[in-house]
């Protein structure tokens, strides 16, 4: 790079057009706009990779083993050339003037010189220049937290090895001293009250770190906030640290400072005169006689001071006068008050921690830059040197600390077992004491839990989150969950103690009005004991949704002190509510709500299996049928439900169950399995004159839809033509628009003209019934029938656009999805081929985060034949030969049609590649997993 210098003669690099930070955090600038994460973990890494050697000109060969060890070299050629695509786009915006700032041949990659400047280089400069001052300032931290890379974690050694030769320069570097004349020693400087060192990087918390530091500055009393283990005393220290005047750091050094930083642990006070002593001796004044609070503040008076009071939650009641009189006589006094629960003092000011981010469960290569993967790595490397994130372990990784919700403490403690436990076995661990509905009574988790109802599952899976050795007796409380969780259990009133106990009942939180009718309490007992819940920690009150949630490991150890004898009833007490809920849903019942207790449903259905209740399972789906066709059910509770469809005494009901069950399978990408329990119900389907006939209808209807989506079988106009007579009979206009709009889609191929009308007769008559979410189905089908054409092509798209406004603003974001891939199909046929793109991306970028199987199936089905459109014949291939394989799994074998388009698709790709490339490509197509194609059908 181009140097000048500066006044004092040093060089000084011309800036350049990026600027890449790569120590302490990452993070990539252009002057404009900062991006904190790339498009994906190779794409940084590469990126890294050429900043660290910016003159170097790096094989492609050596780059593929570094990015991803022991991949096929074909394989790994592909992956570069589309990291490498990501890159370009990312760095050389349209329209920018000047050279690239990559440069690439058919050999190597390099960097263009003075296009992109990057902290390391520039750190080992300064070094070898003997700049220590710069040198410092440049090394913010080790390089690239949260990648562990082997050739990232070589470098990572390296060069805090170099960082560590700063400290040391110093004393090395001294002039030989020279005599003079005596001088009087300077005044001996009080030492400073200390606050804890930690030996470990905190993680995830520099946002609401900053947060904290803003509300402690302006705020004279903050209570920290949050349930045992969420990492509340690490924040707090940090914060302190940071805003003690001995902190010099360039970024906080405009802050007002506090000339007096203290930290008071207050773990083992309970009593007034305890929490004195504590504070006398964390400001040094202990053995003073006299009044200890005039004492103290005389000691604070003309201060600026910053006290930490750390643990407070067992001395609200005795300590918060003290705290009130300390803030009255001492106004230049801030405290920063760790607890599990308010103090209640006017001008307090409460600041909730919330948990560590989760990573998405499909986060990928990405994983390793979530900050709870990242802390569970961490410390699994400190009881296990060669633990690293890799393919075979993120999955389980990335599963248990999502299972663990974020908890600091739970997930150090999680990792600390890897030394013996690898983390798919502690997970499996894990989730075997979880209270499910599935467990009949509850376990004690140790001997102050000790309940009835006693469950050993629970117990020894529990105490694998436990610290043994030296660091478990440092904090009893903190040296498992359980202590962590019975702390804050002892301080609550037995009326607390006992609806917490019942509200280990529900998955996914509830509301107040579900609380009172499950928990069998007067309201205002609820009420009440639901407030000092929350205040506890031992709750949270989500005020956007109105809901109480549980964090899933207190909800364990609540389950544990529920009798045994109790249970039972309780769970049917739930399951009866969620029946009577769900039948009061009015017919357009926005979706949001019914979401929100999906996991209750899970619950619900799997404690009729466990129970022996199949009759409950059955009730609570009959009343959920309209909007549970617009969403789809965990896994779990679908093998629930199939068990209790076998125990059911009526063929009627069986057969009901059944069909419903197999839809559901078929939403959710499982033809397989929704195959058998369809013949099943066929082979049990109600004779017509049962339930007026109803019952039947409902299953033809549902029976005929699965098997013309799954074998295109035209005999089903039989079924359709019956199940219509018998809704129409009965007057169920969403049944009988169900049936018309499956007659549509069987016309559709041979009777266009036929297949318009009946979705426009369709339509209609969920648009009579009210039904919203029908509305939206009638709308996207009679779009499909219109855009068959393209003179159809401008209603579909007007359709839809009032479909996507509607499902948008409901929620409903499956239906929004599956809206995305019909306007694809719309513009496709107008040939608006970059419009089409647009809207098939949005289908799969939607499908794939909620996650939904049949839309992402479809968009990433048509998709590439636009793309082939596009003259993008590689990606094309690729996503094809990936969708050819993708879709039979999830939406049956491919028909006539399905052919077709890979034969157009094939035949379109030839035109612009040769045969052996568009071979190749569709080879590695078939061989990516899943988010591979996804991320290949974003970026395409």
């Amino acid at each position: 790079m181009t140097e000048a210098l500066d006044p004092a003669g040093h060089p000084v690099p011309l800036r350049a057009r990026w600027q890449l930070r790569l120590l302490g955090d990452l993070a990539l600038s252009d002057g404009t706009r900062t991006l904190q994460r790339l498009p994906s973990r190779a794409a940084a890494a590469l990126l890294a990779r050429l900043a660290m050697a910016p003159q170097r000109a790096h094989a492609r060969e050596e780059l593929i083993e570094l990015l991803w060890p022991g991949v096929a070299l074909d394989v790994g050629r592909n992956r570069l050339r589309q990291v490498l695509s990501t890159l370009k786009s990312l760095l050389d915006e349209p329209g920018a003037t000047g050279a690239p700032v990559l440069q690439a041949d058919r050999q190597t990659l390099r960097l263009t010189p003075d296009a992109l400047g990057c902290d390391v280089p520039a750190f080992e400069t300064a070094l070898r220049a003997g700049r220590l001052d710069e040198a410092q300032r440049l090394y913010r931290g080790e390089l690239l937290p949260g990648f562990f890379d082997e050739w990232i974690v070589d470098e990572r050694l390296r060069l805090a090895a170099l960082a560590d030769r700063l400290t040391e320069q110093p004393a090395r570097q001294l002039p030989v001293a020279t005599p003079t004349a005596p001088t009087a020693p300077a005044a001996p400087r009080p030492a400073r009250p200390a606050l804890p060192q930690y030996l470990t990087h905190l993680r995830g918390a520099d946002a609401v770190g900053a947060r904290l530091r803003d509300e402690v500055q302006q705020q004279r009393l903050v209570t920290l906030l949050g349930p045992g283990g969420h990492g509340k005393t690490r924040l707090a220290v940090e914060v302190a640290q940071a805003l003690s005047d001995g902190d010099a750091r360039p970024d906080s050094a405009s802050a007002p400072r506090f000339d007096m930083v203290a930290f008071v642990p207050l773990v083992g006070c309970t009593q007034r005169e305890e929490m004195l002593d504590a504070l006398m001796l964390a400001l040094r004044q202990e053995g003073r006689a006299g009044n200890a609070l005039q004492h103290l503040a005389g000691v604070l008076a003309g201060r600026r001071t910053l006290v930490v009071l750390d643990n407070f939650e067992q001395l609200v009641d005795a300590g918060a006068p003290v705290v009130a009189t300390l803030l009255e006589h001492n106004p230049g006094l801030h405290l920063l008050v760790t607890s599990r629960r308010a103090l209640g003092l006017a001008g307090e000011q409460e600041f909730v921690l919330p948990p560590l981010p989760l990573p998405a469960r499909d986060a990928g290569d990405e994983a390793a830059l979530n900050p709870a993967v990242a802390l569970f790595v961490d410390r699994a490397r400190a009881v296990r040197a060669d633990f690293h994130l890799s393919s075979r372990n993120r999955d389980a990784v990335i599963a248990l600390v999502r299972l663990l919700e974020g908890m600091p403490l739970a997930i150090e403690l999680a990792a600390s077992r890897v030394r013996s436990v690898p983390p798919a076995s502690l997970l499996a661990l894990l989730r075997a004491a979880q209270p499910a509905a599935t467990t009949a009574g509850a376990g004690a988790l140790g001997p102050d839990a000790a309940g009835p109802g006693a469950d050993a599952a629970s117990a020894d899976a529990l105490s694998l989150l436990a610290r043994s050795g030296p660091r478990g007796g440092n904090d009893p409380r903190h040296a498992s969950m359980l202590a962590v969780v019975q702390w804050s259990w002892r301080m609550l009133s037995p009326e607390a103690q006992r609806l917490l106990g019942r509200l280990s009942v529900f998955a996914g939180g509830c509301t107040l009005d579900a609380a009172q009718a499950v928990c069998g309490e007067a309201s205002t007992t609820v009420a009440l004991a639901l407030d000092e819940l929350v205040m506890h920690s031992m709750l949270r009150s989500n005020t956007d949704s109105g809901r109480f949630e549980l964090f899933e490991l207190i909800r364990v150890f609540a389950a544990t002190m529920l009798p045994a004898a109790e249970a039972p009833a309780l769970r049917a007490r739930h399951r009866r509510w969620l029946t009577g809920w769900a039948r009061a849903l009015p017919l357009a019942a926005p979706l949001q709500a019914v979401r929100h207790e999906l996991a209750n449903i899970g619950a619900a259905l799997a404690s009729a299996d466990a129970d022996a209740a199949p009759e409950d399972a059955a009730a609570l789906v009959d009343a959920l049928q309209g909007p549970l066709s617009d969403l789809s059910l965990p896994q779990g509770a679908m093998r629930a439900l199939a068990r209790c469809a076998e125990a059911l005494p009526t063929a009627t009901r069986r057969a009901t169950t059944r069909a419903f069950l197999a839809r559901a399978l078929f939403r959710a990408g499982d033809p397989a399995a929704a195959t058998p329990l369809a013949e099943q119900a066929w082979a049990e389907l109600p004779d017509a004159a049962i339930d007026n006939g109803l019952a039947r209808a409902g299953v033809l209807a549902r029976l005929a839809h699965l098997r013309w989506r799954m074998q295109r079988d035209i005999g089903v106009q039989a079924w359709l033509d019956e199940a219509l007579a018998l809704a129409s009979a009965a007057g169920d206009r969403p049944l009988m628009a169900s049936v018309l709009a499956t007659q549509g889609a069987v016309a559709r191929p041979r009777d266009p003209a036929a297949a318009i009308t009946l979705q426009r007769r369709s339509l209609a008559l969920w648009t009579q019934a009210g039904d919203v979410q029908g509305m939206n189905t009638g709308r996207a089908n009679l779009a499909i029938a219109l855009a068959e054409s393209a003179a159809g092509c401008p209603e579909a798209l007007a359709l839809l656009d009032d479909m996507l406004e509607s499902s948008h603003s409901t929620g409903d974001w499956v239906q929004h999805a599956h809206g995305c891939n019909v306007r694809g199909e719309a513009l496709a046929r107008l040939r608006r081929w970059p419009e089409a793109a647009t809207a098939y991306r949005d289908c799969v970028q939607l499908a794939f985060a909620l996650p939904e199987t049949l839309p992402l199936a479809y968009g990433l089905w048509n998709l590439p034949r636009v793309l082939a459109h596009l003259r993008r014949p590689e990606p094309a291939a690729r996503l094809m030969g990936f969708a050819q394989v993708f879709a039979p799994l999830h939406c049956g074998p491919l028909s006539r049609a399905d052919r077709r388009d890979l034969r157009r698709v094939q035949r379109l790709c030839r035109l612009q590649l040769t045969p052996a490339a568009v071979a190749a490509g569709w080879r590695d197509g078939a061989s990516l997993t899943l988010s591979d194609a996804v991320r290949l059908a974003l970026q395409a």
